[in-house]
C-alpha cells in the first residue's frame, strides 16, 4: 500500500509539473503572439512616417511647380500625421531609450526639413527661380533629409524584428525543452503507472490472500467459540447436577449426626462428642460451599427476555434484608437515586446482596460501617476504556459502592474476583469466595464491568460501569 501512495504522489507531482511547464509555455506564446502584433504595428506605423515624408517632398516640390499656397496648407497636415505617428510610436516604444532618441531625431530631421524648405522659400523669389532651385537641389536634399529618416526608421523596425526573432528563439527552445521534458515526465509516469499497476496488482492479491486467512480464522474462530460455549454449558450442567446431587448425602449425614447428638449424648463425651461438633460444623460449611455454586452455575444464565428493572425498588428490597445487620452494626447508608435497567431481578439483587453484604462483613473492629452508593453517567472515555463491548450509541451508568472497612491490598484486585479466593483465613471470616466471582459473572453477563479500588485500613469502592435503558 505504501508503494501505490508513493507512485501515486510521483505521478501527481509529474501531472502538476506539466501543468506549470505548460501554463509558462503558453503564457511564452501569448507573450510572443503579443510581441508579434507590437511589431507589425511598428511596421505600419514606420512605414507611414516614410510615407509621409516622401508625400511631405511630393508636396514640396508641388509647391514649387505650381507656387500654389494650398500645398503649404497640405504640408502642415503632413507634419501633424508625423507627429502622430511618432507619437504613437513613442507610446509603443516608451520602455526602450535608443529607439527614443531615434524617434526624437527623426522629430528633429523633419522640423529642419520644413524649416529649410520655408528658408528657401524666402531666399528665391518668384516661381520660376524657385522651381529651378527645386528641381536642382531634390536629390541633395533627399539625401539629406528623407534618406536619413528612412534610415532611421528602418533601425528602428529591424530592432523590433531582432527582438521578435529572440522572442521567436526562445519560445521555440522553450517548446522543444516542453517536448524533451514532456516525453521525459510521459516515459516516467507510464514507468510509474506500470509499477503502480503492479503494486496493486500485489495489494490485492494481498489483500485476497488476507481475507482468505481472516476468513478461515472467522470460522477456526467461530468453530472453538461454539465449542467453548458448549463445554461452558456442559460444566454448568455438571456443576449444577454434581452440586444437587450432593446435596442428598450431605442431608443424611446431617441427619444422622443430629440423631447421634440426640440419642447418644449423653454416651458420648469427650473426643467423640468434638468429633460430632466438627462434623456438623463441616458439613454445614460444605452446604454452603454447595449452595455458592449453585448460584454461581446459575448467574447470569436467564435466558428469557429481560425487562424494565428500577434498581431504586431492588437496592430498597436488599436493604430491608440486610436491616437486621445494619441495626445490629449501627451502619449509616448514603445513596444517589439509581437508573432504570434492562436486565433480571434476581442477577442484579445478587449483586446489590453481595457487594452490601461484603461492605457489613468487612468492616473495621469498633468501627460502624459508612456505606456509600453513588451513581451517575459514566464518562465515555472511562467507558471506552473499561468496557470491552463499548457502545458509543448505549447510554453508560457507573455505580460506586464505597465503604470505609478494613480495605486490602490493590495488587490482589483481580483476584478477589476469582472463584475460591479469599484474603482471609475460613475462621476469620466466613463465607467461600465465590460471592464476587458471582458479582463479575453477572455484570460481564449484561456486557458490563466491575473492578475495585482500595487500600489497607481504607475502605474499598467497587466500580461498576453498565448499559441503562
Amino acid at each position: 500500500m505504501e508503494k501505490i501512495k508513493s507512485y501515486t504522489l510521483i505521478t501527481l507531482s509529474l501531472i502538476l509539473l506539466c501543468g506549470g511547464i505548460s501554463l509558462y509555455t503558453v503564457y511564452r506564446v501569448g507573450d510572443l503572439t503579443r510581441m508579434g502584433h507590437t511589431h507589425d504595428e511598428i511596421m505600419a506605423l514606420a512605414n507611414a512616417v516614410n510615407a509621409h515624408v516622401q508625400e511631405n517632398e511630393i508636396t514640396m516640390l508641388s509647391f514649387g511647380t505650381t507656387y500654389d499656397s494650398l500645398f503649404l496648407d497640405s504640408l502642415a497636415v503632413i507634419s501633424r500625421k508625423i507627429e502622430d505617428n511618432l507619437s504613437s510610436l513613442d507610446h509603443i516604444l516608451v520602455s526602450n531609450g535608443l529607439l527614443e532618441n531615434r524617434l526624437d531625431s527623426i522629430r528633429f530631421l523633419v522640423q529642419e526639413r520644413m524649416s529649410y524648405f520655408l528658408a528657401s522659400i524666402n531666399e528665391y523669389e518668384g516661381p520660376e527661380a524657385y522651381l529651378d532651385y527645386i528641381i536642382e537641389n531634390r536629390k541633395a536634399n533627399y539625401l539629406r533629409f528623407g534618406k536619413r529618416i528612412r534610415s532611421l526608421t528602418d533601425s528602428i523596425v529591424e530592432d523590433q524584428h531582432e527582438l521578435l526573432g529572440q522572442q521567436e528563439r526562445g519560445v521555440f527552445a522553450n517548446l522543444t525543452a516542453l517536448t524533451i521534458v514532456l516525453l521525459v515526465i510521459t516515459a516516467i509516469g507510464l514507468a510509474t503507472g506500470w509499477f503502480n499497476l503492479l503494486s496493486l496488482a500485489t495489494y490485492q492479491r494481498a489483500q485476497k490472500e488476507s481475507d482468505q486467512q481472516i476468513q478461515a480464522y472467522q470460522e477456526k474462530l467461530k468453530l472453538q467459540i461454539d465449542q467453548l460455549n458448549q463445554t461452558n454449558h456442559e460444566l454448568e450442567q455438571f456443576a449444577y447436577v454434581a452440586s444437587h446431587d450432593l446435596q442428598e448425602p450431605l442431608r443424611k449425614i446431617t441427619a444422622f449426626n443430629d440423631l447421634l447428638q440426640d440419642q447418644y449424648k449423653d454416651t458420648i463425651e469427650g473426643e467423640g462428642k468434638l468429633y460430632l461438633d466438627r462434623m456438623a460444623h463441616a458439613a454445614k460449611r460444605m452446604r454452603r460451599l454447595i449452595t455458592d455454586l449453585l448460584e454461581y452455575s446459575r448467574a447470569g444464565r436467564l435466558t428469557a427476555d429481560r425487562e424494565p428493572l428500577d434498581l431504586n425498588t431492588l437496592l430498597e428490597e436488599v436493604l430491608d434484608d440486610l436491616s437486621l445487620q445494619i441495626d445490629e452494626q449501627y451502619a449509616t447508608i448514603h445513596r444517589d437515586p439509581l437508573p432504570m435497567i434492562d436486565g433480571h431481578y434476581s442477577d442484579w439483587r445478587t449483586v446489590f446482596q453481595n457487594l452490601l453484604s461484603n461492605a457489613l462483613k468487612f468492616r473495621k473492629k469498633d468501627t460502624s460501617p459508612i456505606i456509600s452508593i453513588r451513581c451517575e453517567k459514566a464518562d465515555s472515555r472511562l467507558a471506552k476504556e473499561r468496557v470491552y463491548h463499548f457502545d458509543p450509541d448505549r447510554n453508560y451508568y457507573h455505580l460506586q459502592v464505597t465503604d470505609n472497612g478494613i480495605g486490602f491490598n490493590t495488587d490482589y484486585s483481580d483476584k478477589i474476583f476469582t472463584i475460591f479466593q479469599r484474603l482471609h483465613g475460613k475462621d476469620e471470616y466466613e463465607g467461600t469466595g465465590i460471592g464476587l466471582a458471582i458479582c463479575k459473572k453477572i455484570v460481564e453477563r449484561y456486557d458490563g464491568v466491575i473492578y475495585a479500588n482500595s487500600e489497607p485500613g481504607k475502605g474499598t469502592t467497587f466500580h461498576l460501569l453498565f448499559a441503562g435503558t
